[in-house]
């Protein structure tokens, strides 16, 4: 596989490990399996940590942002011989928001090299910390619906016009959910 120049997705080459590391909704197995497409095997799963950094909320949404922190530690999970296709998939629900870097991580016996999504430019967070647990019982319920139907655009769309599609999914959600919550003035 050749990696195009100047590609801000990330490449990854047959030669490079295909050790990757998630720290926010692709650590949830319902998210990861609509984003790769298929069950995965749980065992090429394990928990991880990350020094020096830590996950904060994104300044306008739910999603995490991955931010150096002195004495921080961000939990994350690392996934192990994944597929070419399976990465693919991820760099589409990852949609060049983020820069995919290599990073030193903490298997809980010995440190490894795996490839993460780091925070491309422009991205403010909120400075709050970002929890998977508190996501799935606050975010997880709305978000399975919009990424069941983002992913179903893989493989037919760019990157740029995915961007677009999610910015259009999110806005119907919104839509939908506002006229959900708006009470009903009708005699």
């Amino acid at each position: 596989m050749e990696c195009p120049p100047n590609n801000n997705l990330g490449c990854i080459k047959e030669s490079e490990s295909q050790t990757l590391f998630f720290f926010g909704s692709l650590m949830d197995p319902d998210v990861l399996e609509i984003v790769l497409g298929h069950p995965i095997d749980q065992t090429l799963l394990k928990p991880g940590t990350l020094d020096g950094y830590r996950c904060e909320r994104e300044a306008k949404e739910s999603y995490p942002v991955l931010v150096p922190y002195p004495n921080g530690r961000a939990e994350i999970l690392i996934a192990q011989n994944l597929s070419k296709t399976d990465v693919d998939r991820i760099l589409f629900y990852e949609t060049g928001e983020y820069d995919l870097v290599p990073f030193a991580v903490n298997d809980g016996n010995t440190q490894i090299n795996a490839l993460g999504f780091a925070t491309g430019e422009g991205i403010d967070t909120s400075g709050d910390t970002w929890h998977l647990n508190v996501w799935q019982k606050t975010g997880k319920i709305d978000f399975l619906p919009l990424a069941q139907r983002f992913m179903a655009g893989y493989g037919k769309m760019s990157i740029p016009q995915a961007l677009i599609y999610w910015d259009e999914l999110v806005e119907e959600f919104e839509i939908l959910h506002n006229s959900e919550t708006q009470p009903n003035n009708a005699i």
